[in-house]
């Protein structure tokens, strides 16, 4: 697919969503696309290898995620295990007064995000190279306005730990099965209280879960 293809794409894919871009976050994230099927076979950075597949999968699914935030939202988004940059980089896109914080804890693919966030439009964001395990791993973000975790290992063990990193009145965007249901229930989830879920459109069983802080 062609740049101009992947921009089309991706527009449309947008406005499926409830979600107008500017031409200029469009582009960037055509950019990001092509860079992450450039660097892909190095990197192993996603099994979808299909331009109009991974505009549905990653660029689609992660806006989804931004049309469940209000437009005017601000503060710190951070993406947890962000590896190749979805869903974290649209979010950023859709709602520009987030500023977006890449956790990774590969170098080489927090490297690849690092180049990324050189595309004007991403030039606010960020990559920390760590493992995150706790609240205090994310002091000098904090407060976190908007945490997402995506394909991400351990969600329902890290994510209760980092209650203590978000703002007041923070959410948090968990794309997963219907497994949360049942862990949602567990003690250590007590301070975390799910506000709905969204399906996501053509997956059966796979949603975005949206928790509030109690």
């Amino acid at each position: 697919m062609s740049g101009a293809g992947f921009e089309a794409s991706i527009a449309a894919r947008a406005a499926a969503a409830g979600i107008q871009l500017p031409h200029a976050a469009i582009r960037a994230l055509a950019d990001h696309a092509s860079a992450v099927l450039a660097a892909n076979p190095l990197l192993h950075l996603t099994t979808v290898t299909d331009p109009v597949e991974l505009v549905e999968r990653h660029i689609g699914e992660s806006l989804e995620g931004a049309a469940l935030l209000e437009p005017g939202i601000e503060g710190v988004l951070v993406d947890l295990g962000s590896g190749n940059g979805y869903p974290g980089l649209p979010l950023a896109a859709a709602r520009p007064g987030l500023r977006a914080v890449l956790i990774e804890a590969s170098r080489k693919k927090a490297r690849f995000l690092g180049e990324v966030i050189e595309i004007d439009w991403f030039a606010g964001a960020a990559v920390l190279e760590r493992q995150v395990q706790r609240g205090a791993d994310l002091d000098e973000v904090s407060p976190v306005r908007v945490l997402t975790a995506r394909a991400v290992g351990s969600w329902e063990k890290i994510l209760p730990r980092l209650v203590g990193a978000l703002d007041v009145d923070a959410r948090v965007l968990l794309w997963a099965g219907e497994a949360v249901e049942s862990v949602r229930q567990r003690p250590a989830w007590r301070n975390l209280e799910l506000e709905g879920r969204h399906a996501l459109p053509g997956r059966e069983r796979s949603w975005i879960w949206v928790f509030k802080k109690r």
